[in-house]
């Protein structure tokens, strides 16, 4: 609709459509990232993998993520979330569908196969990489301070849907038409997604005629600065001196080492360690997603409430605080209970929990920087995926030196060091550098308001 024929009294929402597509991106994003634990013990029968051989292949997209996640966040502040998105969730689509299309019979060692496979997806994790700081941008540019956390909420609940509905999805089609078919329709939904992105989206609300000058007024009432300059060489000065990005780092470093197994091992282990079936394994699995999709979005409620409650550096603080420690007590807690059913329900409550501050740590960054919020959330998101990776790649030897039990408690206590460390994070502490008289701090922002 063209802003000319919006009435003035009836301001448009169209932000709120910006971000139920990036929910869908989102959605997409993970049916790419762990349609392959599903098919990983096909793809092992098939061309003769170790355990340790499929574990290399499972962290290549956490390598080839957290490889690009700053490089994908420069990208993203520099040219714009539209192209930057849209070139990406091309580069999804043809990478899934490649592996699909991995030809058995030329690749005669099993080795070969690892080769190629590592390639493939270590690609897919440098495409992707770009998506959850290309995602602070957008709600950088997009949306309200007070409405921030509440659609970085949304967005983890979308990719969490997509967590819900690929086990079973992936499943399915393995059992009617094989693993490699699963593959190549994961393609073609995510390149869907992605024209509809380009369709619909802009780099800024101005840009786009479907805003009017009614909900331009209203984005922009809260902006902490009128006018936000690209990075330049002071700004990576202040940057190399912000405790925040260091310790934001940290606790997602701690949080990727408790959090690995959900994206990776636990349909593994559910399937050979537990015994359950594949399609109620898969349906365990997706009970993950189920939870963290509820936490995303509780997440986005709380992280908004307790800053308009509290402020700065409590209202940021308070969630991640109290979820992560907690979620790191269940992962002790759930390999020791016997029964499969409540040991995987006690999995997808301290996996829930781990999603629950995803919505304080991204509004955080959007906090202290709208300069660079892509790069440092590249920066944030890039040590969350090493944890992951290295979690991955080291789990197996884990298991070897001790058992599947004490190698996931191990792994899922790293919560509650992730949880502890934000007593020492505080989101008013700025890294952008304003000229005088142009800059707002946070904690006075905290009391704009925040309904439109």
């Amino acid at each position: 609709m063209n802003s000319d024929l919006v009435s003035p009294r009836v301001p448009s929402r169209h932000r709120w459509a910006i971000v139920a597509i990036l929910c869908a991106v989102a959605f997409v994003l993970y049916i790419d990232r762990i349609n392959i634990s599903v098919s990983a013990p096909h793809i092992a029968t098939e061309f003769g993998l170790s355990s340790q051989s499929l574990g290399n292949v499972l962290s290549a997209f956490l390598f080839g993520y957290a490889l690009g996640l700053i490089p994908g966040g420069w990208l993203a502040d520099r040219f714009g979330a539209h192209k930057v998105l849209t070139l990406a969730g091309i580069f999804w689509a043809v990478l899934t569908a490649v592996v699909g299309c991995i030809p058995r019979e030329h690749l005669r060692e099993a080795h070969h196969a690892v080769t190629l496979l590592f390639l493939v997806r270590f690609l897919l994790g440098l495409a992707e990489a770009c998506a959850y700081p290309t995602f602070a941008r957008a709600l950088a540019n997009w949306m309200r301070r007070g409405e921030r956390a509440m659609a970085s909420g949304l967005i983890h609940m979308g990719s969490n849907l997509g967590g819900v509905f690929t086990p079973v999805f992936i499943a399915f089609i393995i059992s009617r038409l094989g693993w490699r078919h699963s593959f190549v329709l994961s393609g073609l939904i995510t390149f869907a997604v992605a024209f509809w992105w380009w369709q619909m989206g802009t780099d800024e609300p101005s840009q786009n005629q479907r805003v009017s000058q009614e909900e331009l007024r209203i984005i922009t009432s809260e902006r902490e600065e009128p006018h936000i300059e690209r990075v330049d060489l002071g700004w990576y000065k202040q940057l190399a001196r912000s405790r925040e990005a260091y310790i934001l780092c940290i606790s997602c470093f701690f949080m990727g080492l408790s959090g690995f197994v959900f994206l990776t091992w636990f349909y593994t282990y559910l399937v050979q360690v537990r015994g359950t079936g594949d399609l109620y394994s898969a349906a365990l699995t997706s009970l993950t997603y189920v939870a963290g999709a509820v936490g995303a979005l509780f997440g986005g409620i709380l992280c908004d409430a307790s800053v308009r409650k509290w402020g700065s550096p409590w209202g940021r603080r308070i969630v991640p605080l109290v979820s992560m420690t907690v979620s790191g007590l269940l992962c002790i807690m759930a390999p020791a209970i016997r029964n499969n059913t409540a040991s995987a329900v006690l999995f997808a409550l301290a996996a829930g929990l781990q999603v629950v501050p995803a919505p304080a740590f991204w509004a955080t960054i959007i906090d202290i920087t709208r300069r660079g919020p892509a790069i440092v959330g590249g920066f944030m998101n890039g040590s969350g995926n090493l944890g992951a990776a290295l979690g991955t790649i080291g789990f197996p030897w884990l298991v070897s030196r001790m058992d599947w039990q004490l190698a996931l408690q191990l792994a899922g206590s790293t919560g509650i060091v992730s949880g502890l460390v934000w007593l020492l994070i505080d989101s008013s502490r700025q890294i952008d550098v304003f000229q005088p008289g142009t800059a707002t701090s946070v904690s006075e922002s905290t009391t704009l308001e925040t309904t439109s």
